[in-house]
């Protein structure tokens, strides 16, 4: 059997970081569809949706996918993002 090993989470500079948080508001403010690649330790999941809610505070986003089909997703946790 072979075990997956774990990786590190990847440091994104400033240009990526703000990348990402472009196109969150994008999603946001035109509900614009949007794929996250979210950081996953095994295997990063890519999800594709829009972005409902953003919590500021928390620095989450809220992404949905379908009608009742929504994730709360950790902004530090993602990994890549396009439009």
């Amino acid at each position: 059997m072979n075990v997956q090993e774990r990786r590190g989470k990847p440091i994104l500079d400033d240009q990526e970081v703000q990348l990402i948080e472009e196109s969150i508001m994008e999603s946001y403010q035109e509900c614009r569809s949007v794929t996250l690649t979210v950081f996953n330790p095994f295997d990063d999941e890519e999800i594709r949706g829009v972005v409902a809610s953003i919590d500021r505070p928390n620095r989450r986003i809220k992404l949905v996918r379908g009608e009742e089909d929504y994730s709360w997703i950790k902004i530090e946790e993602i990994a890549e993002a396009s439009l």
